[in-house]
Order: structure tokens, then sequence, then C-alpha cells
């Protein structure tokens, strides 16, 4: 997939992802796509491999005010998401699937992108 699309509702943190833009309404709001951030060093991530298996540590709190909501590796013909929550560890576990992009999103900051 050469470029996934996220939407994320403001009032109950649905997500929705797609590869092309469209129109979308959760909770009475129009949803708008997620930019992807570019400055990624408060959201640094670790990846080990573990049995032939990505296993990607996330350096970010967990509370209940601020945490990353989901992860998704998007491959050349998948996308495979994460759902994380708060006061959980931030850790997540795909696949290896070469050249794949990770995107985490921070309820407080936006989604980010990284190559592994």
């Amino acid at each position: 997939m050469k470029k996934p699309i996220f939407y994320v509702c403001p009032e109950c943190d649905g997500m929705l992802q797609g590869t092309g833009e469209f129109e979308v309404k959760c909770c009475g709001n129009q949803l708008e796509p997620l930019a992807v951030n570019k400055e990624n060093s408060n959201h640094e991530i670790d990846v080990s491999i573990v049995e032939d298996d990505f296993y990607i540590t996330i350096n970010h709190e967990m509370t209940k005010e601020h945490y990353i909501s989901f992860a998704s590796y998007v491959g050349f013909d998948r996308v495979l998401t994460v759902n994380l929550y708060p006061e959980q560890d931030a850790v997540v576990r795909f696949p290896k699937m070469f050249r794949g992009k990770l995107y985490l999103y921070c309820n407080q900051h936006g989604l980010y992108e990284y190559t592994i």
C-alpha cells in the first residue's frame, strides 16, 4: 500500500483506515484525514527480532490522559493494526514484512510514521 489514510474520532477514539480519501462521520463529526507528524523525537521506538517477528517497544507514557491509541504496520499488500490502551505496556509485535512502515497514533500529538 502506497499511502494509507487514517481517521480518528475525537469523541470516541474510533479509528478508520483506507487507501484513499473518503467522507466519513463518527459521533456526528465530519472526520478529517490525519496528517503525519515529521518530528518524532518524543515518540521513539526500539525494534528487535523475536521468533521472526518485529517486536516493537514504544518509549511513551501510557496514562489515561496521554497514550498510544494504535499501531499499524503497513506492508506491500496488507495492513496489520493493534489497538493499545492506557495503563498497558506500549509494546506490539508484527510478522516481518520487509519495506514496511509503522504508524503510531498518540492521542495528544497525532500520527507518526517510521520505516522499518
